[in-house]
């Protein structure tokens, strides 16, 4: 079947900020001792993904059915013991000694399982009082298609929910239309103060290539025809794809998708009602965080210095693509955060940073693979300020560190900064050396500045005049 691990984790990454956008609004990022039960964790990439940045968060528990998902989701986060996996469907599975959660967590699951009003009943019971209930699902009927005058996408869906769902073993119970549901099916379960928000994606203003990309995206699964379906149906559902995936190849054509992201309180008696403000469903208060060790690649620096007028010209190598970066690649940008730095910002940091701060600006690196960097930089009236700089581990030494700095450097020039800073760890000689090669010189140290580990922060600088 298409749906395999790969895709799966690409969701994840994709569709990432819809997530975020929830946990901002319980405020996940501003409580400590947060425990959450993840349904449904599969091979704990979307778990690790979603939680391990929030140091609040100080038990996962993650429930998947199949062994092998469970114990690879187990190695995955080993290093980490707030995470530990059962194996057992949710139906069964029961916590130790009666633990009770502040957050059940269902990410395209629900409409997986055999009755989802049972399944939020249970998770209302499961949850301490004033905890939460996140639902991510989608619903077919909020798809649109157009112009569609053979109504090739309701033929296909048609075919696909009488053939292919009930003959596939994890799709037996699934029910395509739960978007819709989760309002009634959350306050039937005793869940209040219930929200449901849509996030969308369309064809609006996309280059065929990226039409194409979200075609593949919805059709992938939709091809999966086992092999008991009739021959005939399997190649009219075949034939049905392809006519479909030609629509999007027109630049007329409008198609939309949409997921759901439901939330419910279980009521807490004497606690005053809980609303939902801000731009995604809500806004939690937090600081925003101080300069942290620039996490980059090393590499030999060829010609002169980065500080020469020549060098800081010089666009980005080929392979690789600056462009500003959006709050649609928050889930990219968190998988290499947790990756390379031990206290990682929480999406609501960058978020915050991208809304609200007019001092910052964000440049992302992009190669063939998807999102290999990011860097931030903060402009004040006494210079400019490296904040975050990070490479996918997978990608480093690759040109991308580099690619990053000099475009900022380019920035922070064309806003009229004079300077341009960073602070990195005493100990991390790779990334002194780096900066070092691009023309930073070391000005300063700043005693016991970072606590985990203890380490001084070096001080480094380049004059942009």
């Amino acid at each position: 079947m298409a749906w395999g691990k790969g895709q799966i984790a690409k969701q994840a990454l994709r569709t990432a900020p819809e997530d975020y956008a929830a946990f901002e609004a319980v405020s996940l990022a501003g409580r400590d001792g947060v425990r959450v039960l993840d349904v449904g964790c599969f091979d704990g990439f979307n778990t690790y993904l979603k939680f391990a940045p929030y140091a609040g968060v100080a038990r996962v528990v993650g429930v998947d059915p199949l062994p092998e998902a469970v114990a690879e989701a187990a190695a995955r986060a080993a290093g980490d013991a707030r995470f530990s996996f059962a194996c057992s469907s949710f139906e069964d599975y029961e916590p130790e000694a009666g633990e009770r959660f502040d957050l059940v967590y269902f990410s395209h699951v629900l409409q997986h399982l055999p009755d989802a009003q049972a399944a939020l009943a249970k998770a209302c019971r499961l949850l301490a009082p004033g905890g939460f209930v996140v639902v991510k699902t989608t619903d077919d009927a909020a798809k649109l298609s157009y112009p569609d005058h053979e109504q090739v996408m309701r033929r296909l869906f048609g075919l696909y929910e009488r053939h292919v769902l009930p003959n596939t073993p994890h799709t037996a119970c699934t029910d395509r239309y739960n978007g819709e549901k989760c309002y009634t099916l959350m306050r039937r379960a005793g869940l209040g103060n219930v929200t449901v928000r849509q996030f969308a994606a369309d064809t609006c203003g996309k280059s065929r290539e990226e039409r194409r990309a979200l075609f593949e995206r919805c059709v992938y699964f939709r091809r999966n025809v086992p092999a008991c379906v009739d021959g005939n149906v399997a190649e009219e559902i075949r034939a049905l794809a392809d006519a479909w995936g030609a629509l999007f190849d027109q630049d007329d054509y409008y198609f939309v998708t949409q997921s759901f992201v439901a939330i419910g309180q279980k009521p807490q008696e004497g606690a005053p009602p809980w609303k939902y403000a801000g731009p995604a469903f809500g806004s939690a208060p937090e600081a925003l965080p101080k300069m942290h060790d620039a996490q980059v690649e090393a590499l030999p620096c060829d010609g002169p210095p980065l500080a020469s007028a020549e060098a800081s010209a010089r666009p980005p190598a080929p392979a690789v693509a600056v462009r500003p970066l959006a709050e649609q690649d928050l889930g990219a940008v968190m998988a290499i955060e947790i990756a390379s730095f031990r206290d990682p910002w929480t999406p609501l940091a960058f978020a915050l940073d991208l809304r609200h701060n007019p001092c910052a600006h964000y440049t992302a690196a992009f190669t063939e693979s998807g999102l290999a960097g990011y860097l931030g930089w903060w402009g004040a009236p006494e210079g400019a300020a490296i904040v975050r700089v990070a490479v996918d581990p997978a990608r480093r030494k690759a040109g991308v560190g580099r690619a990053l700095v000099e475009q900022a450097v380019r920035d922070a020039r064309a806003g009229g900064h004079g300077v341009l800073t960073l602070e990195v760890r005493a100990g991390n000689a790779q990334a002194r050396g780096f900066y070092a090669r691009l023309g930073f010189q070391e000005v300063a140290v700043r005693p016991a500045y970072y606590e985990d580990p203890p380490d001084d922060a070096v001080v480094m600088t380049l004059p942009l005049e």
